[in-house]
């Protein structure tokens, strides 16, 4: 790298010319299902699971099923408010949460006792839903550089280009309509954010073809509610202000204000990693006349030493 070339890069890091730290969101983006409200119904989470409000278990639930928690000590099950229904920690993990109904059953699989009552998670819970809205933020202010083709009741998000991230936004209702099927085609592209605008009630729904779900990001970045109906969800979903409600099952993690389900569910381990990408923000005039003048002067003497 040049003399030049390496000032740029270390003046960059502090004029937003390097890359997004889109990435550096890793507490939430470890958990497979992260609710910073309630969480109603019944589930299989194949992976850590945070609940910032009450969980009401309708039926059997099971958290941490395929032992999907990172490195380190992680509980299995994280519970900010009160603890009601039947539930199994799996693989020997730990289940902490504030309070518990005296009928409330939390059984322990490879552990004698796996809980712990009377755990403040408050903090926890504000650092990840500052995390959820710091994220859907992100991703909803990057450049789009793809589109949906509609023909009938057929949509096509098809990525033409050459980067590594393809970016849709689309509006809601121009995709979740009545007996609609969305199919994906990535192209070039490893990882797809799909950026979406309103609510949505599904309505027969399908998402068709081949989609890579780790790879793939549902960003409802306006929505207060959001019904998956019986669709089946593939990818992860981001919907920091949202309720969700149903879906067949997710193939990816949920991010999302509360969810709440009429039967047994699965959250299957596909975790979203974040992508670094380039920001290309531009500085006020003003510092770059003052950068240019310091580089002008560095350069200078950088050539005197060198005579």
């Amino acid at each position: 790298m040049s003399f030049y070339a390496r000032i740029f890069a270390v003046a960059g890091l502090g004029l937003g010319l390097g890359m997004d730290p889109i990435g550096a969101h890793a507490g939430v983006l470890d958990y497979n299902l992260a609710l910073t409200g309630n969480l109603n119904g019944a589930v299989h989470v194949e992976g850590m699971t945070f609940v910032g409000g009450n969980l009401v278990s309708t039926q059997m639930s099971e958290f941490n099923h395929k032992d999907f928690t990172p490195e380190g000590s992680f509980d299995g099950l994280e519970v900010a408010g009160n603890v009601s229904g039947q539930m199994k920690i799996m693989h020997g993990e730990t289940a902490v949460y504030g309070t518990k109904d005296a009928s409330a059953q939390i059984g322990c699989v490879g552990s004698v006792n796996c809980t712990t009552g009377g755990v403040n998670l408050s903090a926890k819970k504000t650092a990840l839903s500052n995390e959820m809205t710091s994220l859907t933020s992100s991703y909803q202010g990057l450049a789009t550089n793809a589109a949906a083709a509609v023909n009938g009741n057929q949509v096509k998000l098809k990525y033409t280009g050459t980067d590594d991230l393809a970016i849709f936004s689309v509006n809601a209702a121009d995709i979740f309509f009545q007996n609609s099927g969305i199919e994906l085609d990535l192209g070039a592209a490893t990882k797809v954010v799909i950026n979406v605008v309103g609510n949505i009630t599904v309505t027969n729904t399908n998402l068709n073809g081949n989609w890579n779900y780790a790879n793939t990001l549902w960003n409802f970045y306006t929505a207060t509610a959001v019904d998956f109906g019986s669709m089946a969800v593939k990818g992860s979903v981001l919907a920091a202000n949202a309720d969700v409600f149903n879906a067949a099952g997710f193939d990816g993690s949920l991010y999302a204000k509360s969810y709440t389900n009429t039967s047994l569910r699965e959250v299957h381990g596909f975790f979203w990693k974040a992508p670094q990408v380039d920001t290309h923000t531009v500085p006020e005039p003003s510092i770059l006349v003052l950068l240019l003048a310091g580089l002008g002067m560095i350069g200078l003497g950088h050539l005197r030493r060198r005579k």
